[in-house]
């Protein structure tokens, strides 16, 4: 019976692993900004480094790190996303719609980022998320988001 169960737990592994995509790079038409990064939910919070690489669209790559360890690693390519790291639980590779709970604000970003490079201080998507963007010579320097459920992200970037 075990040999049965193993054996049936394989196939499964291994056709979910088919039917991942691959996810291609931003390219030269990405942008980066580097800096840190204060996530916080009802249940945690953490300081960590952040490297986003993203596209005016809202497609993104994102690193965050504390002290070396992976947070959380997270590509979004327009419905697509896939997630690695501790926030991650195990990981994540599906639609932007059916993130799992801890990981919906992270897929939200995706309709933040448009306003990075626009003059905006303030946008929001009534009752998903409500950001503030505060700029340095016309450079992005501050982004604070609060999502619903209690989340909140604030990218202090360097560049």
């Amino acid at each position: 019976m075990r040999r049965c169960a193993f054996a049936l737990v394989a196939a499964l592994a291994l056709s979910a692993c088919q039917n991942t995509r691959e996810f291609s790079f931003l390219g030269q038409q990405g942008k980066t900004r580097i800096g840190q990064l204060f996530y916080a939910s009802p249940k945690r919070a953490v300081v960590g480094d952040v490297v986003m690489n993203y596209l005016e669209s809202g497609d993104y790559d994102l690193s965050f790190a504390k002290g070396g360890v992976t947070v959380l690693q997270l590509q979004a390519r327009s419905s697509r996303v896939r997630a690695s790291g501790l926030l991650a639980r195990g990981g994540f590779s599906g639609d932007i719609y059916h993130l799992p709970g801890p990981l919906r604000p992270w897929g939200e970003l995706k309709y933040v980022i448009p306003y990075f490079d626009s003059q905006e201080t303030q946008a929001q998507q009534p009752g998903r998320w409500k950001a503030s963007f505060s700029r340095q010579g016309g450079i992005l320097t501050l982004v604070q988001v609060l999502f619903r459920g209690g989340d909140s992200m604030t990218f202090n970037f360097a560049q």
